[in-house]
């Protein structure tokens, strides 16, 4: 599923005082400010200060000015409280401490993925990013990014950078969001694996596609599958967004359906031993044995064990197709095997292997 470009409330570059207000209610009134001043027993300077924005609009004041003008004080104190918000994030100078974001960031794909918008000035488009990152500023980002490393290095994943990988989990965090999950219940995922392991046969992804994201989150997974991001370098994640709510996020990268399926039966090992470090991370060095644990996961479930000796007696793609058919998987994941352990040259059953088709992808 291809990111939607991310919706932002339109935010004018300006801000208006409640004082422009009060002038206009004057106005319709026919009242002077000083006659405001004398009816609200405040002084004609603070009342030309409130109006030209100078000074702000307290409780008391905003409760004088209803009673004048019959305008509640709740009014008055919105007005206030939208004036000095808009100030503030108007105030470019407290964001100088956040610009380097910009350098640290891959803005370039971050555009073209449409999750940031064109052409925006350097302030404007640091506001953008820290809404979409979900932090306030940097110092809070490198926090975020500093426990995400720990991760990274624990994972192996393959010479990534942190913070594309970041970004791509952000990614997957922001589409998980819309998925309405029951809550996490291993025995119903472990039957929801078997009814996926059927989908690697089907080739239409109007019918494979939504049906994995409702048998996934029928048992409190949430499963997504996002654009791949520059320098990201990871096949799949596993994490848990909430302790009844799981997360396994696939790239699409290449397509190659029999890397695709492995990883998420990968990914759904991970998910099945419940360690608590908070993200898995699948790239192509899985050295660990968290890593070696999720791979014989993926492979036994695919191809039972009882059944793997026969690997060695596959010669041709007639007798490939016939053994997926008989385990009842793609014969793609079949060539993926042949080929990791060697059995196989990477030159051969390549006419077995098929790319897959998303429903985001243009007919």
């Amino acid at each position: 599923m291809v990111e939607s470009p991310v919706l932002f409330e339109y935010l004018p570059n300006y801000a208006v005082p409640p004082g422009a207000t009060l002038a206009e209610v004057l106005d319709e009134r026919g009242m002077s400010q000083a006659k405001l001043a004398q009816r609200a027993d405040l002084s004609a300077k603070h009342i030309n200060r409130i109006v030209n924005g100078h000074v702000q609009i307290s409780t008391d004041v905003a409760i004088r000015l209803e009673r004048v003008t019959d305008v509640p004080a709740r009014i008055w104190l919105s007005l206030e409280a939208n004036y000095q918000e808009r100030l503030a994030r108007l105030d470019e100078s407290a964001l100088v401490d956040d610009l380097p974001l910009l350098e640290e960031l891959p803005i370039a794909a971050m555009v073209r993925l449409g999750i940031l918008t064109k052409r925006l000035n350097k302030y404007d488009r640091l506001r953008e990013i820290l809404m979409y990152l979900g932090v306030a500023n940097r110092n809070a980002w490198v926090k975020t990014l500093g426990s995400l490393e720990a991760s990274f290095r624990m994972s192996n994943a393959h010479r990534c950078d942190p913070a594309a990988v970041a970004v791509w989990l952000r990614m997957g965090e922001i589409e998980a969001a819309e998925v309405d999950c029951a809550p996490w219940n291993p025995s119903r995922f472990r039957e929801v694996l078997s009814q996926v392991r059927d989908l690697t046969r089907v080739g239409d992804p109007t019918v494979w596609q939504p049906e994995l994201v409702e048998l996934c989150a029928s048992a409190g997974i949430a499963f997504v599958a996002v654009p791949e991001v520059n320098g990201a370098r990871t096949n799949g994640a596993a994490r848990w967004l909430s302790p009844k709510k799981g997360l396994i996020q696939l790239s699409i990268r290449g397509k190659w359906a029999d890397i695709f399926w492995f990883s998420f039966f990968h990914e759904a090992g991970h998910i099945l031993d419940q360690t608590k470090r908070p993200i898995f991370l699948s790239g192509k060095n899985k050295d660990s044995p968290e890593e070696r644990k999720a791979d014989q996961f993926a492979q036994s479930f695919l191809i039972p064990p009882y059944r793997a000796d026969e690997l060695r007696r596959l010669r041709t793609a007639a007798d490939v197709k016939a053994f997926a058919a008989s385990v009842g998987i793609h014969p793609g994941i079949v060539v993926g095997r042949l080929h990791h352990e060697r059995l196989w040259d990477y030159s051969r059953g390549h006419s077995l292997r098929s790319k897959l088709q998303f429903a985001s992808d243009p007919m």
